[in-house]
């Protein structure tokens, strides 16, 4: 089997299905699992040893789960329907700052283009490549509306509040290229450690999902209906939403508590 070859027919399997970042993860998945055949011959059941192998090396759930998948899907590629267990990975309360950190988080910009990204992040609740990805076309300043490319190709227009429109606008007076896109064909990685520095000139640990989880947290406080703040993250269901962000930390439920 030659690695090259199938490692460009994968890419172009996936191309569209899922996001550049993800099909960059599930490439070197697949890069490392092909190196480690050593003549062997790939079948299910090699694949399965493989899996168990990297559970049994200490490797965190998510990552060997991740890699079954990317390896779930080359075999799909070769129109075979495989199954591989790994183990189950534990749902995490999502990690989310609150609003005199959001503050800080923001005070700490030094530029248009940080203050702008860090805002839409909040604001919109979109995730960083949904972000990036965004166009000069994709802007309704009328509507005050973006318009984003969700997971598996999905469409769908997102309100962005009178505060963060203004960032928007003030990093459109400044920027300077002839790219379609608003960020400037900014990478995810160089944008994620902009985030991360931000964070720490804040004095807060930051990445850029904490941004969404926080203004999840955020709207479901203030009164928001949880179906109502899943539209606005784009979740196919109210279920999902439920799921990741129905169960607060303590501190944070005793304001609604009531006296008896």
């Amino acid at each position: 089997m030659n690695s090259t070859t199938s490692i460009q027919q994968f890419s172009e399997f996936m191309g569209g299905k899922v996001s550049k970042s993800t099909l960059r993860v599930y490439v070197n998945a697949l890069e490392q699992f092909f190196a480690s055949m050593n003549g062997n011959i790939l079948t299910p059941e090699f694949a399965q040893e493989y899996i168990n192998s990297l559970t049994k090396q200490g490797k965190a759930a998510s990552t060997v789960s991740l890699k079954a998948h990317a390896i779930m899907n080359f075999f799909k590629m070769k129109k075979m329907k495989v199954h591989l267990d790994c183990p189950a990975i534990k749902m995490k309360k999502p990690e989310y700052l609150k609003q005199p950190e959001i503050d800080r988080v923001i005070g700490a910009c030094r530029t248009q283009l940080e203050k702008t990204i860090v805002v839409m992040l909040y604001d919109t609740a979109v995730r960083i490549s949904e972000l990036l990805n965004l166009t000069l076309d994709d802007i309704d300043l009328v509507n005050k509306t973006i318009t984003v490319t969700r997971k598996g190709g999905r469409i769908q227009e997102v309100n962005v509040s009178d505060k963060a429109l203004k960032e928007l606008k003030n990093w459109l007076n400044v920027r300077q290229s002839i790219s379609k896109k608003v960020f400037v064909d900014l990478e995810y990685y160089t944008a994620w450690v902009l985030i991360k520095n931000i964070g720490k000139r804040a004095g807060v640990p930051l990445h850029p999902h904490e941004l969404r989880h926080s203004r999840a947290i955020q709207m479901l406080k203030s009164g928001a209906k949880p179906y109502v703040v899943g539209q606005h993250l784009g979740h196919k269901s109210i279920t999902v939403t439920m799921d990741i962000y129905g169960a607060f930390m303590a501190t944070d439920l005793r304001e609604e508590i009531p006296d008896w």
